[in-house]
């Protein structure tokens, strides 16, 4: 027959389990990652006695966590791709706020620029206007230094995270690792059991870590897991994990990448990452910062040397030719910044990169690498295909891209593998300088005038002049108030002309043919244009004799003709190969990132909504509910006491058996 003494202790050892278990749920009720715990009872075997089975009471099987793993890995997923959406956003923020804000905004600065351009050509001998158009050529280059400022702030503060990030990972690498080593042996030792305070403890950490990176949980026979990042890269395996750490491999250009590994066996993973904050932080750099960078710096050097090269076509008040207005966009150390060398090249090559022709500028950055195999360079664009090849052309040698620049090769000699990142327009923005810094020396005039004697009759004039090169090559002397030489034109009828040398009153050409009512490039049609650098457009119908005199416009400053070609700069498509303006080109970028953030925040918040809703479903199946575990305090308290007044009942009828003998 059962022993009622030990079935009572049986309850007593089941309710004081159940109380615990529920005690500790109750305690850990604010305890990140903690999962409820429950007490698995189960009947002992029955006991065979006269002709019946009596129950011999409970035994505590298991103390076992309520977990699903479907959606402890779906809230893992969840958080990764929540962070990862929360880092794109949060940067996106800043940048656009910055592109688009009236205190940062280049466009405010670009359009008072061009209202002063605009305002000279009003009054070209105005020093107050020289002055205002001065001071916002100023304002405008520091409005550019700023902007590139601002973006160099925020991806200084983007590679300090990632090197935190980095440590965050390792130690929580270390940590799941050293859970592996725990739980294994506990459970090796506990013949199965599990350790379930140890296992939440692991998945809160690989919950952590899917904040910082996204990666792939193995759950291994032997108990531990494995972590795998960057398509496949073990973090994670066992009892052992692989550090992860930033490192900046192109010198020149703050830009942190991440690798992983141990020992000499590193890799470079900075494009196969993806998930969690450092996700999001590297497509910030990628989507964002980058082509800010580049763009940016491709609309202020597409602007310096478009608007320097129509100055330069000018005549100052001093009866000057025009000089740079903006800072050369070659200038001395322009080129050098251009390039990033690798730190882990092995040659000296001194190598640099000078801008031909800023119209067929792109936005993207280029790999230079070197092959001593072939002795050949070969440039990678942005998406990694091949962009050129040429032979190493030694120092002093140089190659030029079709894409609008020259590499040149200086002293020193390359190593195989070396390689070099070419930035063509990524410091454009920081390189962007005020040359001219005397309101005289503004080029507003055209430095070539015509005249018409009041001897003529017929009805003839003058349609334009078209100035375009006042350098070596073309008529203007060395030194200013001179053409070199000045001309005569002289009709001979009303549809030919002669082009007489000022100067010497002999003829250069004779019998040019002209057209009345037409537009006639009286030098171009001379055969004179473009070598003379400068031509006179003629229309109308002359009559034989008249006279066209062209001459240095010394002493024109009251004219404006230099000044209206500036101000229409900023109507004419003179970036990404003619297809917008100044002002077009920043808006489409201000657009972009703002498209990129709007995108940005509803991901966010979608993602936001799905984990939500992923930790809500985690709570109802492992979260500690109070109101119910106090109710199971209630019941386990009553049990034993129940079993307790059970093993009081049975004393007592012992001791009626002793008091009968």
């Amino acid at each position: 027959m059962a022993d009622l003494s030990s079935i009572a202790l049986s309850g007593l050892r089941a309710s004081q389990s159940s109380l615990a278990t529920t005690s500790h749920n109750i305690v850990n009720v604010d305890t990140e990652g903690y999962s409820r715990q429950t007490t698995g009872l189960g009947t002992r075997p029955a006991q065979f006695s006269g002709g019946s089975f009596f129950g011999q009471g409970v035994d505590v099987n298991s103390i076992a966590r309520v977990s699903n793993q479907y959606v402890v890995d779906q809230v893992r997923r969840d958080t990764s791709t929540f962070n990862s959406a929360d880092a794109f956003y949060d940067y996106a923020v800043r940048i656009d706020q910055m592109l688009g804000g009236d205190a940062t905004a280049i466009t405010p600065s670009l359009q008072k620029f061009f209202d002063s351009m605009e305002g000279l050509t009003n009054d070209p001998s105005s020093i107050a206007s020289r002055q205002a158009l001065l001071s916002s050529g100023q304002a405008l280059v520091a409005r550019f230094n700023n902007v590139y400022d601002q973006v160099s702030q925020a991806n200084a503060t983007l590679n300090t995270e990632l090197t935190q990030i980095t440590a965050k990972i390792n130690q929580l690498s270390e940590n799941i690792a050293s859970y592996n080593k725990s739980i294994q042996s506990l459970s090796t030792n506990n013949i199965g059991e599990m350790p379930n305070d140890l296992l939440d403890e692991r998945d809160e950490a690989v919950r952590q870590l899917a904040e910082l990176v996204g990666g792939e949980i193995i759950q291994q026979d032997d108990t531990t897991i494995s972590v795998f990042v960057a398509n496949g890269q073990p973090l994670v395996v066992g009892g052992d994990y692989f550090e992860m750490q930033t490192s900046e491999p192109l010198s020149g250009i703050s830009r942190q990448e991440i690798t992983l590994g141990k020992g000499n066996n590193v890799d470079n993973i900075t494009d196969l990452v993806s998930g969690g904050r450092l996700g999001g932080l590297l497509s910030v750099r990628e989507e964002l910062i980058d082509p800010v960078f580049n763009e940016m710096g491709r609309i202020a050097m597409v602007m310096s040397d478009t608007f320097n090269a129509q100055h330069e076509l000018g005549m100052d008040l001093n009866n000057e030719l025009g000089g740079e207005f903006f800072s050369d966009i070659n200038g001395a150390n322009a080129g050098f910044s251009r390039i990033a060398p690798s730190a882990r090249n092995a040659g000296n090559v001194s190598i640099s990169v000078t801008i031909d022709d800023t119209s067929l500028l792109t936005v993207d950055n280029y790999n230079l690498r070197y092959d001593a195999g072939t002795g050949n360079y070969t440039l990678y664009n942005a998406d990694s295909s091949v962009n050129a090849s040429f032979a190493n052309p030694g120092a002093g040698g140089s190659f030029t891209i079709a894409d609008g620049f020259t590499i040149n090769f200086g002293a020193g000699v390359p190593a195989d593998g070396d390689e070099f990142g070419v930035l063509p327009t990524r410091t454009g923005a920081a390189n962007m300088g005020m040359e001219l810094n005397d309101v005289r020396q503004i080029a507003a005039a055209l430095p070539v005038t015509t005249d018409l004697p009041s001897t003529n009759i017929g009805t003839g004039y003058v349609e334009n002049v078209v100035v375009t090169d006042t350098g070596a090559a073309s008529d203007f002397a060395a030194t200013p108030y001179a053409l070199t030489p000045p001309y005569r034109i002289e009709f001979t009828s009303a549809t030919s002309y002669d082009v007489i040398n000022a100067g010497t009153n002999v003829a250069v050409v004779s019998g040019v043919a002209f057209t009345p009512g037409q537009s006639n490039g009286l030098l171009e049609q001379a055969g004179l244009y473009p070598a003379s650098g400068y031509d006179v457009i003629y229309s109308g119908s002359p009559a034989t004799n008249d006279v066209v005199n062209i001459r240095y416009n010394n002493g024109g400053v009251s004219d404006n003709r230099n000044a209206l070609n500036l101000s229409a700069l900023s109507d004419v498509k003179t970036v990404a190969n003619g297809t917008s303006t100044y002002q077009s080109a920043y808006a489409h970028l201000v657009s972009g990132v703002g498209t990129r953030t709007n995108d940005a925040a509803v991901t966010q918040e979608a993602s936001s909504t799905i984990l939500s809703q992923a930790q809500t479903q985690w709570e109802s199946i492992s979260g500690v509910n109070l109101d119910e575990e106090a109710a199971n305090l209630m019941r386990f308290q009553q049990s034993y006491q129940a079993s307790a007044r059970v093993m009081q009942v049975s004393s007592e009828l012992f001791d009626t058996i002793l008091g009968s003998l």
